[in-house]
This record gives C-alpha cells, structure tokens and sequence, in this order.
C-alpha cells in the first residue's frame, strides 16, 4: 500500500479547515476505539499514515489482535492540523479491513468449532486495488488465500474442460497434466456428485465443489473416504459464516468463500483531544 498516494487522495494539498481556525502550537492526541468487540487489521498502516504527517504514534494493537470495546487500537500525538489531515485516511484503513478480518475470525471460528483442521480461505474476489491489503486482512483473522493469482496454481474450470471436449476428455489428460508440473496440485472444479467422484478417480488432487450444499458434500465425502483416496475436497460458492460449520461437518477440507470481503466495515470511534486530557 502506498501511504503518500493513499493520504494524497484525502488531503491533495491541504487541510483547509485547521488551516484556517489556526490551532497554533498546541498538542494534541488522537484514539481510535472500537465500538464493538473486533479483529484489528491495518493499524500498521494507519500509524503509518500519522508518522508520514510528524505524529508520534503509538500501535496498541497489531493486526491479528483482538480488540474490545473503547480499548484504544492506535493512538497518535502531534500538532491538530496533523491529526486532522491524517484522520480518515487511517480510519478508513482501520474501519474497512478490520471489517475483512472480524468476519473472516467468525467464519473460521465457526468452521473448527467442527473441524479443527478445516482452511477457510479467501478467493481473488476482493476489491479491485485492494488486493494487498485484503489478503493481509484475510490472514489476520485465520484464513489464509485460496489463490494469490492464475500464476500459482492449476485450477480446471468447466470453461476450460468444455473447450478440451467435456469431463470426459480432461479425464483423460489428467495423468499428463500432472507430469508437466509435478511440484504442483491439480484442482478441478466440478458441479455434481458423479463428477466428483470421476475426476478423483482419474487422479486430481483436490476437487472444488461448486455451490453444491452440505449433504452433497457428504456424499462425495464418504465416495472417497470408502476409496480410501487422499482426495482433498474444496468447497465454494455461498460459503459463509452461518454454513461454515455445516459444510465443515460434511467433511470439507477447504472452504473457498468471497464472503468475508464484502460486508459492513468495523465501527470505530474517533476523538481528538488536547495531549494530556480525558
């Protein structure tokens, strides 16, 4: 993330309203609070802000952390016209992807209530530009990324086994699919029981189950399971925290969701005071 740009889109020149009220010398302090219970992510980013304007910050709690109600996350001393230019751009920073990591806590939370070895893990469908910080947010409430892009991983869609003939046909060419990137896993979304069942069969490593409901889930679960085949399933499309737990007893290994990047930002109170007063 690049804090100048960020910082430059609220504040292109100057903070016209301290400016003109002319605060003088005085210090000052800003906090951000929660107000609820949440999982910081960005306070790193948001003190960076505040340090690149000359305030002394203080982090009282990292990215990753836990944070109750009213129990300051980021605190900062410098001149008012500082904090005020500084302000939203590092709330927003706390407030959004605190957000992104507080729901991804509560899915993962709800997940290994189940199934404690289950990966819940995010897709590449954040916020355009926002990738860095989205995946960093991810991370810090226990997921992990699904994909950081189409350069890390095989991942066979309908759209591309349609265009090779249907199933059937990559079937047929999974054994050499695997030989030209032996180091790699070969995933293969399907879409129905029977599919999944066939492509294990032809030797994929993981097999993504696509919008299909818990008790399918099951299904192919138990189809492997009885094989004795190391397949590992991956289940996506509607995940979230309220069927997390569900799709973990059906025996998932993966959970592949975009939920936790799309929702309410985290709520924080903000106050700027005189240094030195409650």
């Amino acid at each position: 993330m690049e804090i100048t740009a960020l910082l430059r889109e609220d504040v292109p020149y100057m903070d016209l309203t301290s400016s003109i009220l002319d605060f003088g010398p005085a210090g000052a302090e800003i906090q951000f609070l929660p107000k609820e219970p949440l999982t910081v992510c960005c306070s790193e980013e948001a003190a960076a802000v505040l340090t690149l304007l000359g305030a002394e910050t203080t982090i009282h709690a990292a990215s990753g952390s836990r944070a109750d109600t009213e129990k300051p996350v980021l605190s900062a001393r410098g001149n008012p016209e500082q904090l005020h230019m500084g302000w939203k751009a590092a709330q927003n920073l706390l407030e959004h992807f605190s957000g992104i990591a507080t729901r991804t806590r509560s899915m993962v939370e709800q997940a290994h209530g189940v199934k404690k070895n289950i990966a819940v893990c995010g897709t590449r469908k954040h916020l355009p530009g926002t990738k860095q910080l989205s995946l960093k947010a991810l991370c810090a409430g226990g997921g992990f990324p699904h994909r950081l892009g189409l350069s890390d991983s095989i991942l066979i869609f309908s759209n591309h086994y349609d265009l090779l003939g249907g199933l059937n046909a990559l079937c047929g060419m999974l054994p050499q699919v695997r030989k030209r990137c032996p180091e790699k896993k070969v995933a293969v979304e399907v879409e129905s029981v029977n599919d999944a069942v066939m492509v294990a069969e032809a030797g994929a490593d993981i097999i993504q189950l696509d919008k299909l409901p818990p008790s399918s889930v099951r299904e192919v679960s138990n189809a492997l399971r009885s094989s004795n085949r190391k397949t590992i399933i991956a289940a996506a499309g509607g995940i979230d925290a309220e069927n997390a737990a569900s799709y973990a007893d059906a025996g998932a290994d993966v959970l592949v969701s975009s939920w936790m990047y799309f929702g309410k930002p985290s709520d924080f109170k903000v106050t700027i005071r005189t240094a030195g007063t409650t």
